[in-house]
């Protein structure tokens, strides 16, 4: 296997942790190592559910095409549209609550290049590009200053 395939299968695999069922998973590994109340567990589900939805909504408003649209070759099948990144607001968000919860933050630098990697993989897959990513992050960012004042 060459280097370019192998960094392609990482990529897939890392592209799978920045969606649903990755946020899922993720879901189920932070609750078995470090049990938190439901309410919680409630809380952290919409913390990445509304912002996840919202970048979609907002890739409505902005029309931004893929790199596939534009003629490029993808190494994953992509559909809608591209900016921002839903797979990079949604890693950024779970990273961001593990890194805000207090009872996580024992783990936390696991989570704090979650982001970085998801955004990665999906520009390597020709999913996006990098502005893509960027928007996400931000998205992300600003989703969390939101979410944050929302919840004290």
């Amino acid at each position: 296997m060459s280097s370019g395939a192998k960094r392609t299968y990482l990529a897939h695999v890392v592209s799978m942790a920045g969606s649903w069922w990755g946020i899922l998973l993720s879901t189920f590994v932070v609750y078995f190592i470090s049990p938190i109340p439901q309410a919680k567990l409630l809380n952290f589900l919409l913390w990445i559910f509304v912002p996840t939805v919202s970048s979609e909504i907002f890739k409505l408003l902005v029309r931004r095409p893929r790199p596939v649209d534009r003629g490029e070759d993808a190494k994953v099948k992509a559909y809608g549209y591209s900016f921002p990144s839903s797979h990079t607001v949604a890693a950024f968000m779970v990273a961001s609550w593990v890194l805000l919860v207090p009872e996580l933050r024992w783990w936390s630098w696991l989570f704090a290049a979650w982001p970085i990697f998801v955004g990665w993989s999906r520009v390597w897959l020709r999913a996006h590009d990098g502005l893509d990513v960027a928007g996400g992050v931000v998205f992300g960012a600003l989703a969390t200053c939101a979410a944050w004042v929302l919840n004290k």
